[in-house]
């Protein structure tokens, strides 16, 4: 599984993220992203814990980029 084309594994735990959605066109500064940190990595997607919403989610690695 890769971010930006960086391959993810567990060492990458607490790694600062940014979730960049689908109708931001690859925007990371869109008013609608979110950044948090990588808490656990699946086989298909990626656990992240947001800063702002203060949750838990799973998400596509390709919704996601570094920073």
């Amino acid at each position: 599984m890769k971010i930006e084309n960086r391959e993810v594994t567990e060492n990458n735990y607490l790694d600062l993220v940014t979730y960049v959605p689908g109708h931001a066109a690859g925007n990371a500064r869109h008013v609608d992203c979110e950044q948090g940190v990588i808490i656990r990595v699946k086989e298909d997607s990626i656990a992240v814990l947001y800063s702002n919403s203060r949750s838990v989610q799973s998400t596509n690695p390709e919704d996601l980029v570094w920073g």
